[in-house]
């Protein structure tokens, strides 16, 4: 590693347009299908400074309730320094721009982005792709969708990837952070709780990445197994969803386990008047025009 540097970089975030959750493994993961979309904002700014090897690892962040040796920026560091025998001296800065609990993954984002930026500084001992892709599974599920660069069609417990593109060309849309938070856990638990069986039944439509092999395809249906259970206990936000639909979203839905929902918008003047709406009843909105 070079000498002491100071390197300022954005992580960004990610949305489900489709999430059926298919199986429950015995190890306590979940097999799902999913379709995952990368996002520029929301964001989070991590300020990293580098040190020489054997040097600490300190993480800082607007949140101080994320400090800990659970963060998966602390995590990442540990699991790469295990990995590589390399040990940098790593002070981290994170200003949360992504909310928790918004099924966005933006942890999963930081850590990809640590592990990214560690990688390219490790010479001789950097890890292969796919190596690093392993690695980052170990971390969060969706970690090695954040080191990838486009959408990706999501399979296993998120971490069996395949690259599309998709027909979403003149389309907008509107990404809503609302004030409430759903604990990822909890929501598998609900789930679980719903689905002694350990699949949902109820979206019959079948997606593989064998589908995606045209180019560009269309979307599949957008759907999340997770609102049955998540809308009930949080009934903001299937008001919010309704709402997407009544403004003129072609399509909404939840991401993740919650609490963020999302519209897709076939008019970009339509999408930021439905976002306005929703900032003047103090709701995050963010609009991505593709």
């Amino acid at each position: 590693m070079s000498a002491p540097d100071t390197v300022t970089l954005a992580a960004g975030c990610k949305v489900n347009l489709h999430l059926r959750l298919t199986g429950r493994l015995d190890n306590g993961y979940h097999s799902l299908e999913s379709l995952f979309v990368p996002l520029a904002a929301p964001t989070d700014t991590l300020t990293l400074t580098f040190g020489p090897q054997g040097g600490p690892f300190a993480l800082t962040c607007s949140d101080p309730a994320l400090e800990g040796k659970a963060n998966t920026v602390a995590r990442a560091w540990r699991a790469f320094c295990a990995a590589t025998g390399l040990a940098p001296a790593l002070a981290v800065r994170l200003d949360k721009g992504v909310p928790t609990g918004a099924g966005l993954g933006g942890g999963s984002a930081d850590a990809a982005l640590v592990l990214r930026e560690l990688n390219a500084r490790a010479g001789a001992r950097a890890l292969a792709p796919a190596a690093l892709a392993r690695l980052g599974a170990s971390i969060g599920a969706d970690v090695p969708f954040f080191l990838g660069r486009g959408p990706a069609w999501a399979e296993g417990i998120g971490d069996a990837l395949a690259p599309v593109e998709l027909a979403l060309a003149g389309l907008a849309l509107v990404v809503l952070c609302p004030p409430e938070q759903v604990g990822t856990a909890w929501a598998y638990a609900a789930w679980d709780a719903a689905h002694p069986g350990g699949a949902d039944p109820h979206c019959s439509l079948t997606w593989t990445k064998e589908r995606f092999k045209s180019s560009p395809c269309s979307l599949p249906p957008l759907y999340n197994s997770f609102e049955e259970v998540v809308f009930p206990a949080h009934p903001n936000l299937r008001r919010y969803k309704e709402k997407l639909l009544l403004d003129g979203a072609c399509g909404a839905v939840m991401s993740g386990s919650g609490a963020s929902v999302l519209g897709l918008f076939r008019d970009a003047l339509q999408a930021e008047n439905c976002a306005r709406g929703f900032r003047e009843a103090s709701v995050r909105a963010f609009v991505h025009c593709f």
